[in-house]
């Protein structure tokens, strides 16, 4: 079932642009919308939204009043012209602060934010990936109603990409339904890497790297500011 998503904001233009960015996203759907905040409580405390996207400047009552009022609460995004208010905003335990106009690039940051509390941490489901003794030379992968026989050789990096992660090989690319977490946690950790939440990359491959990316086949991948101090101290220590 999609996540049910919840919109108050006074303008109008914000409403569209907010259901705009989430209509990109299958996983989730408008369950109601409004620029009056007293409608919007009581709608919210009926439909049970499993996400809120929340004004805070309105007229009547503000969004942190209104935070405080839900008893039940959903996760909270922010979403306001005045930076001022993020430190309250915080502490009242919102998921992610946005800042009006909001990039669609942000956007997605913060659904991430979203979908990566929502992953529970242990699953019952079958791994795509078969389980890989450390001496194993290759992985078994579920893809395209086919189990791939992959080398690890020739693994470039591995991407995450919504539900899925795409590997990326020397000559092709393949898309499985998993969590990059999972699917790090199936290869030999003397041989690949996490540099950020969305790439994995194969440490063997690496032909130069900065404090802030790494080159591999001709392509530029981000570090992440929480993985720098751990990659680049692997990366000297060799």
């Amino acid at each position: 079932m999609p996540y049910k998503c919840y919109i108050l904001d006074d303008e109008p233009l914000a409403l569209n642009v907010i259901e705009q960015h989430l209509s990109k996203f299958e996983q989730f759907e408008v369950c109601g919308k409004s620029t009056e905040p007293l409608q919007a409580l009581g709608q919210i405390k009926t439909l049970q939204p499993d996400l809120l996207f929340l004004d805070i400047q309105m007229p009547e009552l503000t969004g942190l009043d209104l935070i405080e009022s839900i008893q039940n609460k959903p996760s909270i995004i922010i979403t306001t012209a005045y930076r001022e208010y993020a430190v309250e905003g915080f502490e009242l335990n919102v998921l992610d602060y946005l800042v009006k106009p909001i990039p669609f690039k942000r956007f997605i940051k913060a659904i991430d934010k979203f979908l990566e509390q929502k992953v529970p941490k242990t699953t019952t489901e079958p791994s795509p990936v078969s389980p890989t003794p450390a001496e194993a030379t290759f992985l078994l992968i579920k893809a395209e109603r086919k189990t791939i026989k992959v080398a690890l050789d020739d693994i470039l990096y591995v991407e995450g990409v919504k539900d899925y992660v795409k590997i990326v090989l020397k000559d092709q690319k393949i898309m499985t339904k998993t969590s990059i977490g999972n699917f790090f946690n199936e290869l030999p950790a003397d041989r690949f890497v996490r540099i950020h939440k969305s790439f994995v990359v194969a440490i063997d491959k690496i032909e130069a790297y900065t404090a802030h990316d790494v080159e591999i086949h001709k392509m530029e991948l981000p570090i992440g500011r929480m993985y720098k101090e751990a990659f680049v101290g692997l990366m000297e220590g060799r």
